[in-house]
């Protein structure tokens, strides 16, 4: 007698139904963002997938912004806590409500920490910043998602499978050829294991866990390679070494040096931390710094080509004569480009155009000539055919001088044309080399300014 085993399949948890007032503003954010040209890409989305309690990380500095990156993002519904300060306006107020957002200060500090964890209780996404913003100091966020875990899996708790996700985010900024947000999730650290490795009181534990999320933190998969982040301040440091030279030189006496300048580590510090809260920022700084590197190399390389040129294209009375012969023979070079059209295809399809070695240059001129010879008698027996002999008599002194201006306006072009128009451009070049650099060092000055405010410091 056989006996069989019966096989009971539970079925998973079912994901919980996103309301449609959540699901209505997502759409219009997700519109937005279309119509606003930047499209956003989440990488390791399925990571998020199981209906499981998760509080998401977020490595960026805090914004309302990327609040509604990750609400457009992702297809999981999220609930995310922001600075009450953040949302401001009559539009703002209607989507953080629409949303679900909770908006929390240091008055409310508590009754955020216990909707985070009634939320999570519910099995659902929670997103927190821990990445500081102006008015919180380096770790205070990072304390505050720690408390949130502590809290959510503490000893009177039930929840259990409480997973902690780092977000990190790609938010182009300024001018950058990048037009995609990327957003990673990052693989996620279990909220017990954190806990039971924290020891102490409810303070140490709570500081111990932050330091171990600080650290995980900071593993941002944008951030730039060091060698990247060395060049880069490399680059920093001679650009405004650049601008200080510039500044002393149009002071009056300008006897201030240079000698011994090298970034403070204060600068340093702004870099290395910006590399894994705002790797945006630093990639939309290198192509500003790039772009101004680009043209102080073109302007150098235009300014010897000019020099190298002689003291006849270094005037304007010299300028204006090469320019001028250049727009009036122009139509003469047409002609005699017409006129020789035949014996230029003829000579491109036998291969005689290509440049002759040391050997051959005899047999390929003479083959050369007599192809030219060739194109002249023909075109001189049609132009007679058509229009007589004595159109034919004035059109064929006509075939041998336009073809030799042919040939010097191919030379006069790049070698003498080219050289007055970037000498008479020097100027203008110039002054969009400096006005690239000028606006990469406001961007510098700017994103400085801001971090000193943010540590309390003076601007």
């Amino acid at each position: 007698m056989e006996s069989t085993t019966a096989t009971i399949e539970f079925a998973p948890n079912p994901a919980p139904a996103i309301p449609f007032i959540y699901r209505f503003w997502r759409g219009v954010i997700r519109l937005w963002f279309d119509l606003t040209f930047r499209k956003i890409r989440v990488l390791h989305e399925d990571r998020l997938m199981e209906p499981d309690p998760a509080l998401l990380l977020v490595t960026h500095p805090e914004s309302f912004y990327d609040a509604l990156i990750l609400v457009a993002g992702l297809e999981r519904q999220v609930r995310c806590l922001v600075p009450a300060r953040l949302v401001k306006g009559l539009l703002p107020t209607i989507l953080a409500r629409g949303l679900g957002m909770i908006g929390h200060n240091p008055e409310n500090h508590p009754a955020a920490l216990e909707t985070c964890r009634a939320l999570l209780a519910e099995k659902a996404a929670v997103v927190t910043f821990v990445a500081p913003g102006l008015a919180n100091s380096l770790g205070a966020l990072a304390t505050h998602a720690a408390s949130i875990a502590l809290t959510a899996e503490g000893p009177n708790s039930m929840l259990g499978g409480l997973k902690l996700f780092p977000i990190h985010l790609f938010a182009p900024v300024g001018h950058t050829r990048t037009r995609e947000v990327l957003v990673d999730i990052d693989w996620p650290e279990i909220a017990k294991d954190l806990i039971s490795s924290a020891v102490g009181s409810e303070q140490d534990r709570t500081q111990e866990v932050a330091r171990q999320l600080e650290e995980r933190c900071q593993e941002n998969s944008f951030r730039l390679q060091p060698s990247a982040l060395s060049d880069f301040l490399a680059d920093l440091e001679h650009a405004l070494r650049d601008g200080l030279k510039e500044e002393f030189e149009s002071q009056p006496g300008g006897k201030q040096k240079l000698e011994g300048f090298e970034l403070s580590r204060f600068v340093v510090q702004w870099a290395e931390q910006m590399n894994y809260l705002h790797p945006g920022l630093l990639v939309s700084l290198r192509e500003m710094l790039a772009a101004w590197r680009e043209a102080s190399r073109r302007g150098a390389l235009h300014r010897l080509e000019t020099e190298e040129a002689g003291t006849w294209l270094s005037t304007p009375p010299g300028r204006a004569v090469v320019l001028l012969e250049t727009v009036l023979g122009f139509p003469l070079a047409i002609y005699g480009l017409v006129n020789h059209l035949m014996a230029l295809a003829v000579l491109y399809w036998t291969g005689l155009l290509k440049k002759a070695t040391d050997g051959d240059k005899f047999t390929k001129w003479l083959w050369r000539g007599l192809v030219i010879l060739g194109s002249y008698i023909l075109e001189v027996i049609l132009v007679a055919h058509f229009w007589g002999r004595r159109g034919a008599g004035y059109y064929l002194p006509s075939l041998p001088v336009s073809g030799l201006y042919l040939w010097r306006y191919t030379w006069l072009l790049p070698h003498q044309s080219r050289i007055a128009f970037l000498s008479m451009h020097r100027s203008v070049e110039t002054a969009g080399s400096t006005r690239l650099r000028k606006d990469f060092l406001h961007e510098i000055y700017q994103a400085l300014d801001l971090h000193a405010e943010m540590l309390g410091l003076p601007h």
